[in-house]
């Protein structure tokens, strides 16, 4: 029998915008188990901006390499251009997320993701598994993911 990622105990809500129009983002919240021994707590933002859309995800991960923090959460930006779907490990900092909608999380850094061999493709793989599972986030940004 194969396994089927699947999502528990998702969650939606809205907030205002942090750019300061009147507009409201949309905020998704869950436990996304991608095998069958493996699962993480996720937030992802949709966001649309000028017509643009983006995506803010980020995962718990509990204790990082490095960091002395035994609650953490990797953060990444998605968003479409001519030149197709880029996505890029980000500064959580940057992101959408208040502290709670990220577990009150330490945010690990780009540099600390990058620093530890195979974190960005595992990041890459339980994304794409995300998108694959929930419609909703995977086609938001109007193109298959993959």
């Amino acid at each position: 029998m194969n396994f089927e990622p699947f999502i528990e105990s998702r969650k939606e809500y809205f907030r205002a915008c942090k750019c300061g129009r009147d507009h409201e983002n949309k905020f998704i919240r869950g436990m996304f188990h991608y095998s069958e021994d493996s699962y993480t707590g996720f937030c992802a933002a949709l966001l649309e901006h000028q017509e643009e859309k983006h995506i803010w995800l980020s995962f718990l991960t509990g204790e990082w390499p490095n960091t002395n923090e035994e609650d953490c959460v990797v953060t990444c930006h998605i968003y479409l251009s001519e030149k197709g779907t880029h996505f890029s490990i980000s500064d959580g900092e940057s992101s959408p997320f208040e502290a709670s909608d990220i577990f009150d999380c330490y945010q690990v850094s780009r540099n600390q993701v990058l620093a530890v061999n195979g974190a960005k493709e595992w990041f890459i793989n339980t994304y794409s598994s995300l998108f694959k599972t929930d419609g909703e986030i995977g086609n938001y940004l109007g193109e298959p993911n993959a």
